[in-house]
């Protein structure tokens, strides 16, 4: 049971962590993303192009984490 116990305690210490860390990048990527969007508004047709290619990424992203959760 102390094995159970311990691994518990390594994941509530890998999700807070993991949860301050996101936290952190969030504020940032959010300040970067507002940047590159006033900057793609001044150009013709890029801000469709890069909302295409975040969406790409996006589904990407989330099918590779999709795949290493289950273990696929």
């Amino acid at each position: 049971m102390a094995d159970q116990a311990a691994r518990n305690a390594r994941l509530d210490k890998l999700k807070s962590a993991t949860d301050a860390w996101a936290d952190k990048n969030k504020t940032r990527l959010e300040g970067e993303a507002r940047l590159l969007k006033k900057i793609l508004k001044g150009r013709t047709g890029s801000e469709r192009l890069n909302n295409a290619s975040t969406e790409a990424a996006s589904d990407l992203l989330v099918d590779e984490l999709t795949q290493f959760l289950t273990g696929d």
